[in-house]
């Protein structure tokens, strides 16, 4: 992993494997983001579904169905 002050390489091949680098790294910590929020959204659902079976409005849930 490189830091904003290393010194970037001087010839096309360093430089292209040094960007194809970077976009790895960019793209697997995207997938980390979204796998992430995938799974709050899932517990935030789960929790939602709990309380509407289990929660003390469960029964106002049922009159209405």
């Amino acid at each position: 992993m490189t830091t904003p002050s290393d010194p970037l390489p001087a010839d096309l091949a360093a430089a292209h494997a040094m960007i194809l680098a970077q976009r790895e790294q960019l793209t697997l910590a995207n997938c980390e983001v979204s796998v992430g929020e995938k799974i709050e959204r899932l517990k935030l659902m789960l929790a939602k579904a709990r309380r509407e079976q289990f929660g003390q409005s469960s029964e106002r849930g049922k009159l209405l169905v």
